[in-house]
């Protein structure tokens, strides 16, 4: 008995979809590498979120410092500064942050925007800097409005830490005295 060409085209279909889902699922479930360990508790990131972050700022933010004499996103805690404003936030905001450090972690997402299957956090940092540019520059709206929210983010804490104030050259906030009588 011949099978139609119903048959054959079904079974064509289940098979690409299978070799899809088998192809994928190994890049999703690869492992985050924690390089970073969080200087204070966390209060609404878990460790895995903290280092996708800090491995994020740690390529958004001036990082030659040797050459510039500028501190490290690192040494300004902008991972930790950004779990504590996350705990000021609704939780639904809170989440879709969390669900964005997940997506750009995935090495489906490297395959995507580099052709590297690699999670974020293991990939090398050329590859982390082409990771963020394909972000940057992609015509997904999901994908650029995402960088754009961990690069303000990252600068946002990096150059509002005292730290920073005087290579900027702002002596920081006034000291505002008692108030009136």
């Amino acid at each position: 008995m011949g099978s139609s060409r119903r048959s054959i085209l079904k079974k064509g279909l289940l098979g690409g979809a299978i070799l899809l889902v088998g192809g994928t699922v190994p890049m999703l479930l690869r492992p985050s590498r924690i390089m970073r360990a969080p200087q204070r508790p966390l209060r609404v990131l878990t460790p895995t979120e903290f280092a996708i972050f800090a491995a994020a700022a740690a390529r958004i933010c001036p990082r030659d410092q040797a050459a510039s004499g500028w501190p490290s996103a690192e040494e300004v805690d902008c991972a930790g500064k950004v779990d504590a404003i996350m705990a000021d936030l609704h939780p639904r905001a809170t989440a879709e942050f969390k669900k964005l450090l997940h997506v750009f972690e995935s090495g489906l997402t490297g395959f995507i925007a580099i052709g590297r299957p690699t999670t974020f956090t293991a990939s090398s940092p050329d590859d982390q800097d082409r990771r963020l540019g394909a972000w940057r520059r992609s015509r997904v709206a999901l994908f650029r409005s995402g960088y754009q929210a961990m690069k303000r983010l990252a600068h946002a804490t990096y150059y509002a830490s005292p730290e920073i104030y005087p290579r900027l050259g702002y002596p920081g906030p006034p000291t505002i005295g008692p108030g009136p009588s």
